[in-house]
């Protein structure tokens, strides 16, 4: 996600010194600049000038702590397991990704869509390998989660592809799920039912002091939804009912949908803690 340089550099109003490093040189911008332009391969690059800075200020820069940032993931993980053996429902969305880490393999993959849930997975959710937790992150884009989870199963045919999404999100692309029949795709797709513009009620509620406009909405039966497109459906009705769905949604010739009822009560709490961990 990159912001134009208008926005953050408009040539009357501030001075910055830009530097460049990319494979290209700049493009010719009256608002970008660069006061230098590092034109190459990026890797090697930064190598170069990591060595150049130790070289030109040894001791006179805080060196990288890798201590500090094995802390730092020692205490999410800490977090993250602390509800792992919680029975209450509708379920702790710490409970449900950590059911969803012990049902996905290290190479499966995972799509988050735009919403409360992104928030927890973007902590809580631990990749073992590069590109296996997919987020529209820079645009935000509510509904992406659920269709792109088709594209992912042509790249990958032989992995397990899970979309999670938050019941406003499945909606705006819910049709999709005709695509997945038809093609005979095995992705499933879990939705978070809160019944709620949950993110934006969090902020909401972050910003002024507890207090949130009316942002609840109504929610068709998930279980028909899926009969009614023909395929695999479930509501989630315990939180030991979880794994054994997903398992049993994996096992589908075509595609699966999982209706999960979340507690968010858990939100605010996520953000009082991420205030307290240390970086």
């Amino acid at each position: 996600m990159e912001y134009a340089p208008a926005k953050w550099n408009r040539t009357h109003k501030e001075d910055k010194k830009i530097i460049h490093m990319d494979f290209w040189p700049a493009e010719v911008d009256r608002d970008y600049i660069p006061t230098v332009e590092i034109v190459g391969d990026l890797a090697d690059a930064l190598w170069q000038l990591n060595k150049l800075v130790e070289k030109q200020h040894k001791g006179k820069l805080p060196l990288f702590d890798i201590k500090t940032r094995g802390n730092l993931r020692a205490q999410l993980t800490e977090d993250f397991a602390a509800e792992k053996d919680d029975t209450g429902f509708p379920m702790k969305p710490q409970k449900i990704l950590w059911d969803v880490r012990q049902v996905m393999g290290p190479s499966d993959v995972l799509l988050s869509d735009v919403g409360a849930h992104k928030m927890w997975i973007s902590r809580y959710y631990q990749c073992q390998e590069p590109n296996t937790c997919l987020i529209s992150n820079g645009f935000c884009t509510m509904g992406f989660a659920m269709p792109g989870s088709l594209g992912a199963k042509f790249a990958f045919p032989d992995r397990k592809i899970l979309s999670i999404s938050g019941d406003a999100g499945f909606g705006m692309n819910v049709q999709e799920l005709e695509t997945a029949v038809r093609r005979k795709l095995n992705i499933v797709a879990m939705v978070w039912v809160d019944g709620e513009y949950g993110l934006i009620k969090w902020k909401q509620q972050d910003g002024f002091d507890g207090k949130h406009s009316k942002l609840d909405f109504g929610n068709p039966n998930f279980e028909t939804l899926a009969e009614a497109y023909g395929l695999w459906g479930r509501k989630i009705t315990a939180a030991d009912q979880l794994v054994s769905a997903l398992e049993e949604a994996f096992e589908q010739d075509g595609p699966a949908l999982i209706a999960v009822p979340v507690d968010y009560a858990e939100n605010r709490k996520l953000t009082a803690r991420l205030g307290e961990i240390e970086v």
